[in-house]
């Protein structure tokens, strides 16, 4: 327990001063530090004519660098819904709730930082024809940034599930952490320590687990019981960037299983709603997390082209907030 607390500490210690580090840098500095590419392409596609009813109004002055708090785990819940109650996790007795409960617990205690639990509009059969499925006391989780998902999970499985997840990302992190304090040197530059996590090991802790195929995913902020703009906002852009995705390959229609897709899709709130049209991306080959705002239909080529296709290439103007998590090769 002592080396724990140890290694958390050295790790919060780290993060405290990096982050001071970082404050007083430029935000382009600040993106190449994070491992991250400033876009010498515009934000903009010409040749998109569609736009936002104009009655709608979004924060534009505001600075967007920042205006969010980083998370080390994103667990999404498949509702096959784009719409939700004002607290969508808040309803006492479904699967949601029990998750949230469980990440409100655990969020913050480990190396791993904060929790974020969201649903989306991810389906799948059983949630048509399954009663346990429709009523939300059973479902399947997407979990990020490690493209893994926890299928038919029931309401009395998710603290033990969740806790052995959870453990197994907290002891592969501390030990990286423990890795990189042990670096070595080598004219200079440092030596890149760190292990992979190995699907095979999560499989054997946790036999329900299975792979994501996916290459990508990008999420949207559909909850328009909580702000209209998100509801309005979020299908223009999914209806755009699917259309992109099927002419250059990427798009998967629903039942598909071929690998290496690009899947768009919605989730509940996840605060800003006046930098709509707010934009989540992971990317599974380079472990980068994009968070994006204030996103408008001529922005989807070039997101799609540059944040993801490019691997992490973005703009200054409409980044809120970048991390880079571990590679995944499964």
């Amino acid at each position: 327990m002592a080396i724990l607390n140890k290694l958390l500490n050295l790790n919060i210690s780290d993060n405290k001063e990096s982050n001071k580090e970082l404050k007083e840098k430029s935000i382009d500095e600040q993106i190449i530090q994070s491992g991250f590419e400033i876009s010498d392409c515009s934000e903009i596609c010409d040749d998109c004519t569609i736009s936002y009813p104009k009655s709608l109004k979004f924060e534009e002055t505001e600075p967007l660098w920042n205006s969010t708090k980083p998370f080390g785990l994103h667990l999404i819940i498949s509702t096959g819904k784009s719409d939700w109650p004002h607290d969508a996790t808040g309803i006492e007795g479904t699967l949601s709730n029990k998750i949230s409960n469980w990440a409100s617990e655990e969020s913050g205690k480990t190396s791993i930082g904060n929790i974020k639990v969201t649903c989306s509009s991810l389906s799948n059969d059983n949630l048509i024809i399954d009663d346990d499925y429709i009523n939300q006391k059973k479902g399947d989780v997407l979990i990020m940034p490690y493209f893994l998902w926890l299928r038919g999970i029931k309401l009395d499985e998710v603290d033990e599930k969740f806790n052995i997840l959870l453990s197994i990302f907290n002891e592969h992190n501390l030990k990286n952490k423990e890795l990189e304090k042990e670096k070595g040197e080598d004219n200079g530059d440092i030596v890149n320590n760190r292990k992979d996590l190995k699907f095979e090991y999560i499989k054997s802790k946790l036999p329900t687990i299975e792979e994501d195929i996916n290459l990508s995913y990008i999420f949207f902020c559909s909850h328009k019981t909580r702000d209209k703009r998100c509801g309005i906002t979020a299908p223009i852009m999914k209806k755009e960037m699917d259309l992109y995705l099927r002419d250059i390959g990427y798009y998967r229609d629903y039942g598909d299983q071929t690998p290496n897709g690009i899947s768009v899709a919605f989730i509940n709130h996840i605060g800003g709603h006046k930098f709509a049209a707010n934009v989540i991306i992971y990317i599974k080959s380079t472990g980068q997390n994009i968070w994006l705002g204030l996103c408008k239909p001529n922005n989807c080529k070039p997101i799609i082209d540059q944040c993801i296709l490019e691997k992490g290439k973005v703009w200054p103007n409409k980044v809120r907030i970048l991390q880079k998590f571990d590679p995944i090769e499964w």
